[in-house]
């Protein structure tokens, strides 16, 4: 790997991984005010609102379109990756011609993908955990978790999202490193680009 994929790969590291988690992290310990945690709080809101005036069933309805959309971005994701693989050079000897997928661009993507992938299962596993213990007796929840059912749910359904949307954005990430095929720089600037773009508009 030459100087220039280096700093490719380390920009993007940085870019997805390190701004990612380093933000996830910051907002929920320091409690800052960004736009996570405007969302978080009115969350919480939600679900107070909702266990209150005994809404459950609208609360699930509403929960079963979120997986529905992370299901169907995590078939999305599948589909790429069996394009990767369908494009790659693993297991051909004498490849045909030279629209085949190769070298670090290839394993970042492919490597990006599987990662989104395991963040929507994850995501999924919270949002469906959701819908049957949203019914629960609370008092039973409570002996059970150690929390406000309202505090129980609300973080599963925060925990979801924060999944949901490394996941979703992982496939941007992973779109982006395809221009690498193009040029290693323009790959560098694009990354850059997209981590202000979430940054700005989306987090601040």
């Amino acid at each position: 790997m030459d100087i220039v994929s280096l700093i490719g790969v380390l920009v993007f590291a940085i870019s997805f991984w390190g701004y990612h988690y380093i933000y996830l992290i910051i907002t929920e310990r320091k409690g800052l005010e960004t736009k996570k945690c405007r969302v978080d709080n009115a969350i919480h809101s939600w679900f107070r609102s909702a266990l209150e005036k005994q809404d459950q069933l609208l609360t699930v309805h509403q929960t079963r379109n979120i997986i529905m959309a992370i299901t169907f971005l995590a078939t999305t994701v599948v589909v790429l990756l069996g394009f990767l693989f369908g494009f790659s050079t693993l297991g051909v000897e004498d490849p045909p011609g030279d629209l085949l997928l190769e070298g670090t661009p290839f394993w970042l993507t492919v490597i990006t993908l599987i990662f989104s992938f395991f963040n929507l299962l994850l995501s999924l596993r919270h949002f469906i955990r959701i819908t049957y213990l949203i019914n629960t007796e609370p008092e039973a929840l409570e002996t059970i978790t150690g929390e406000s059912p309202q505090d129980y749910l609300s973080g599963l359904f925060i925990r979801g999202n924060d999944q949901y949307t490394i996941g979703r954005r992982g496939v941007v990430y992973a779109i982006v490193v395809l221009i690498w095929y193009l040029n290693v720089w323009a790959f560098i600037v694009s990354t850059i680009l997209v981590t202000l773009i979430f940054a700005l508009h989306n987090d601040i």
